[in-house]
């Protein structure tokens, strides 16, 4: 027991004497004594200095007295780098004071930007001096949030911008490349609102930082927009008779992806043997829409029956909501479609010509004309439609050509027309009214709406059509003005003879 008594006091002894070195060590001490005056200030044989560098460069701050100094020592902010009065304290890394007092930092990293402070003692006098470094390194930029967002049509969300960089970087925005704004002021921390108002807004949103030393630093977010399905028709009326087979047509955009089903008259369609259907991808060509689906679905009734003709509808759901279109299956016949007719045109008639498709064969067509006002008339007031019912010729194949001349109409008159057919399945739609005039003087302003339309033929013809009657139009003015001239001038000999 006595011996562990001795070994617990050695060992009491040897912890005091531990302490008592580590009190006795030589410390740097932190603090600066700024106790300073203008006299001392002036004694510096260096003055204050902001060095610009780029990283991996050596810098040295110079600190000098005009006299001898005892001690110095130097701080960056408040941390302590090295003291002339403890030797044995190594600095630290890439730090080396010269024996003039001057610090040395090699190797300058960014962390080494900060104020540096000599404090330097002479035999009569203290006073501190101030420096700085400050390394210049090209910018870095984050985003907040980045990589995908996906959001709806409506709403608003904030992109951050986090930028480093000596100097401070200024900042820009882009969307999909294009610049939304200048440069805004530099600070670290930047951010801008963004409300989604269409699918256009889809695409890379970028914040783009640069402050001269490097290339200009990017990051940014990419935005998907979702949104309701958009339906889109090859067809809105597609025309079959009973046997034949028909395909009606949708196509949906849609983000996310769309569900699609068919209705028949409100009901669902039951898919089997009698009606299929298929879906197709469309490929686009837009990189941003890529995340968009494109399907292109196609309803085939194989063999159509009565009982299928009628409206359909491909109705497109998806997580935003839903959108629909409607298709027509019909054996009606198509609209008939005015034709430019070539031949002469009398004052009193004009030849109309159609065309006209069916599946089945047609009975008879429906004309309407009417006479509408000129130019030149002050009070402007149309004529009640004057109904013709005009048979179908028997023709081979389902194209329907007819031809029919209008009688007894005023010369120099303008009109219009329009034109149904019909065959046991029922009427066509109306066809587009178009204008035509009638041979003699009269003004066309708009004449005939029949040029809005397409044509098998050239439209040369319809050119030179109008030419010809703008010249003979042209040329009745002149004859006109002429004999009014003839007239005053005879007119004017004839007061002349009367005075004689």
């Amino acid at each position: 027991s006595a011996n562990n008594m001795c070994v617990r006091v050695r060992s009491i002894d040897l912890l005091i004497s531990l302490a008592l070195l580590l009190l006795a060590a030589p410390r740097i001490n932190a603090e600066l004594n700024f106790n300073n005056d203008l006299e001392n200030s002036q004694k510096f044989k260096s003055i204050p200095t902001t060095i610009k560098t780029y990283e991996n460069a050596t810098v040295t701050l110079p600190c000098q007295l005009d006299t001898p100094f005892r001690y110095v020592r130097w701080h960056r902010d408040n941390v302590a780098l090295v003291d002339s009065r403890h030797p044995e304290v190594p600095p630290p890394d890439r730090i080396l004071l010269w024996s003039n007092g001057s610090l040395q930092v090699s190797d300058v990293k960014p962390e080494d930007t900060g104020e540096y402070y000599c404090e330097i003692m002479s035999s009569s006098s203290h006073a501190v001096q101030t420096h700085a470094i400050e390394v210049l390194y090209a910018p870095i930029v984050a985003t907040e949030p980045s990589g995908i967002l996906e959001l709806p049509i409506g709403a608003t969300f904030e992109v951050v911008c986090l930028t480093k960089g000596v100097p401070q970087p200024a900042v820009s925005w882009r969307l999909n490349g294009n610049t939304l704004d200048q440069y805004s002021n530099a600070a670290n921390r930047q951010s801008r609102i963004f409300e989604i108002k269409s699918r256009d807004m889809a695409g890379l949103i970028e914040c783009l930082a640069v402050n001269g030393v490097g290339p200009p630093a990017v990051a940014g977010v990419h935005l998907q927009v979702l949104f309701v399905p958009e339906v889109t028709l090859t067809q809105s009326v597609v025309y079959t008779k009973v046997g034949d087979r028909a395909q009606l047509e949708c196509t949906v955009e849609s983000a996310p992806l769309a569900t699609l089903q068919w209705f028949h008259h409100g009901v669902p369609i039951q898919i089997g043997a009698h009606i299929g259907s298929q879906e197709t991808e469309v490929s686009v060509s837009h990189s941003q829409d890529s995340y968009v689906s494109h399907i292109k679905h196609v309803l085939t009734v194989r063999k159509v029956r009565e009982s299928d003709m009628g409206q359909y509808e491909c109705r497109a759901s998806n997580s935003i909501g839903f959108r629909s279109a409607s298709i027509e299956l019909t054996g009606r016949p198509m609209p008939c479609v005015f034709k430019i007719n070539p031949g002469t045109q009398s004052s009193t008639s004009h030849a109309l010509v159609w065309q006209t498709e069916s599946m089945l064969p047609i009975m008879e067509f429906r004309l309407k004309f009417r006479q509408i006002p000129s130019a030149n008339i002050t009070k402007p007031v149309r004529s009640n439609w004057t109904e013709l019912t005009i048979p179908a010729q028997v023709t081979i194949g389902p194209i329907y050509i007819t031809s029919y001349t209008l009688e007894g109409l005023q010369p120099a008159s303008l009109y219009e027309v329009n034109l149904l057919a019909r065959n046991s399945f029922g009427w066509s739609d109306i066809s587009k009214t178009v204008r035509f005039a009638t041979g003699g003087e009269v003004e066309l302003p708009n004449y005939s709406t029949e040029s809005e339309l397409q044509y098998d033929v050239t439209e040369e013809i319809f050119d030179n059509e109008i030419t010809q009657r703008s010249q003979i139009f042209t040329a009745s003015m002149v004859h006109n003005s002429a004999v009014s001239q003839m007239h005053s001038a005879l007119a004017y000999i004839t007061i002349l003879l009367q005075l004689c």
